[in-house]
């Protein structure tokens, strides 16, 4: 198992809330889209927020995020309600952050929540790593884009308790 695996299992495990889901070229504006940053769903909205976003409002929130237990970036947590939109996202991760690119497509990306503002990510590339997190947690790939826990996956309909 690999340092930065290790420490994302650990990171799930401490976490209050926990999500992972494959980086698309949408997140990294590969896609050409205007969008840039990590588009959260739903049913995640209890990572980023103590409270649902309302249809008709915008909100933010800034939050250090410490990624791979090596730097740490000052983002943007937000949820997009105004208009047709109904959306949440992570955005400001400053420049030179090296998850955004065309080569991360495809990568696991882990958020851990431990505070209201304190946060840990990680970025698995490899493919033995993906597996073993996936392994650790009784996820299948197909099992993505959900909070999960140390027990396992947390069906969307099911809150995690604060």
């Amino acid at each position: 198992m690999s340092e930065i695996l290790n420490s994302a299992v650990r990171s799930v495990r401490q976490s209050k809330a926990a999500w992972c889901r494959f980086i698309t070229g949408n997140d990294t504006g590969t896609t050409g889209s205007h969008q840039v940053g990590f588009y959260m769903p739903k049913c995640a909205s209890k990572l980023l927020f103590d409270e649902p976003g309302r249809k008709g409002e915008n909100k933010e929130k800034t939050v250090q995020i410490k990624w791979q237990d090596d730097f740490v970036t000052e983002s943007c947590m937000k949820y997009y309600g105004q208009g047709a939109r109904h959306e949440y996202r992570i955005t400001t991760f400053g420049r030179g952050f090296p998850f955004l690119q065309d080569d991360n497509v495809g990568d696991l990306l882990i958020i851990a929540k431990f505070t209201e503002e304190d946060y840990a990510g990680y970025v698995l590339s490899a493919d033995d790593d993906i597996e073993q997190f996936f392994a650790t947690f009784n996820l299948s790939p197909g099992e993505t884009n959900q909070l999960i826990d140390v027990e396992g996956l947390v069906k969307p309909d099911v809150e995690i308790a604060q």
